[in-house]
């Protein structure tokens, strides 16, 4: 005899949700001394990044700009080098940028509601209804990674959560019922539950409070949700990059392009395709009047979302620097640029 499938009503999982959090909530430094800043600030570091990684970050950022307009008042660069090490830096300059947007035109003022918190550079629906939610008491439901994989396993909904209305979906059932006097603990607790109890391989069913709740694991389904078609894979590409040295034993440096991967970050010389060292030898020339033969001093590799640097790292000796774009500095003042990881792990060669 086939076993009848759950029904659940969703509207049986916030009391129990709710008390499970005021019990089990994570301690973290961002839900202390809470300001709409704060807020802003974790939510963008957390984007892409797990939450233990970013604290340290977190915790040096608020120390050296403790508000948004210590933040419009900084340079560029100084914002970049702080943020060295967790990627995506165009996180870091639509930050930047939102700061000046919010202490220069909008009185200093951060915007309270959702509808207008979206409309600043680098924030989207799931960040401006956290922030709404948490920092101001908008009932607006957050919808990221964990709260898609409860909820799905809740209502055991078999619905693709890489389809482009996915999140939109889930939204809609937690408009129902997320509640208006405590929205920002009601998402927050979402994205905790999911972070600690309903993960996504082997979670531990019988000890969860809402199992009685979950239409997944009434119906034996929790191992199949949420469902996730395959993403394209990152494509790998050869790459030659120059570590350029010269007689003082300084290396040196040049500001990638505005626009495009790494914009306006600090790296090495690099050329893509298969027969890159041709033209990377060709590319040094460019910038230095006397050049010695590259050698090959090691390989390094670095993923992004669309594809994979394969990279042989040349070194070329040099003299006589031509091209003002670049510097030489010493490996000690390498700190003090913002160097993207996939440049980060060449200098372990220098050694």
């Amino acid at each position: 005899m086939m076993k009848k499938t759950q029904e659940f009503s969703i509207e049986t999982v916030t009391e129990p949700l709710l008390t499970w959090f005021d019990t089990q909530k994570r301690d973290l430094p961002f839900r202390k001394n809470r300001t709409p800043y704060r807020v802003w600030l974790a939510e963008i570091m957390g984007q892409q990044t797990q939450i233990d990684t970013f604290i340290p970050y977190y915790e040096r950022f608020i120390k050296t700009f403790p508000d948004v307009r210590a933040l419009a008042d900084a340079d560029e660069a100084d914002v970049l080098t702080l943020w060295q090490g967790l990627g995506y830096y165009s996180r870091a300059r639509s930050l930047h940028k939102a700061a000046k947007i919010i202490a220069n035109d909008l009185g200093g003022v951060f915007p309270t509601t959702s509808e207008t918190i979206i409309k600043l550079p680098g924030i989207g629906p799931y960040t401006a209804a956290a922030i709404a939610s948490i920092a101001f008491g908008e009932a607006v439901p957050a919808v990221d990674g964990n709260v898609t994989r409860v909820v799905t396993r809740l209502t055991d909904d078999p619905i693709d959560i890489a389809g482009s209305r996915a999140k939109e979906v889930i939204a809609d059932k937690l408009r129902l019922i997320i509640p208006a006097n405590r929205p920002g603990d009601f998402n927050e607790a979402l994205m905790d539950f999911g972070a600690t109890l309903c993960v996504p391989k082997n979670p531990p069913c019988l000890i969860c409070p809402l199992r009685e709740n979950c239409a997944a694991y009434q119906n034996g389904t929790v191992a199949q949700r949420p469902v996730k078609s395959k993403r394209t894979r990152s494509v790998p590409v050869p790459a030659a990059v120059a570590l350029i040295t010269d007689a003082n034993g300084r290396i040196f440096l040049k500001r990638r392009p505005d626009k495009g991967l790494l914009a306006g970050m600090w790296g090495f010389p690099i050329v893509e395709n298969t027969k890159a060292e041709q033209k990377l030898r060709l590319k040094v020339k460019q910038y230095f009047s006397d050049v010695s033969p590259g050698k090959i001093v090691g390989e390094a590799s670095h993923v992004f979302t669309h594809k994979t640097w394969r990279m042989t790292v040349y070194c070329y000796h040099c003299n006589d620097i031509i091209d003002n774009s670049g510097v030489m500095v010493s490996p000690e003042e390498i700190k003090d640029y913002a160097l993207p990881v996939a440049f980060s792990k060449i200098l372990d060669l220098i050694k």
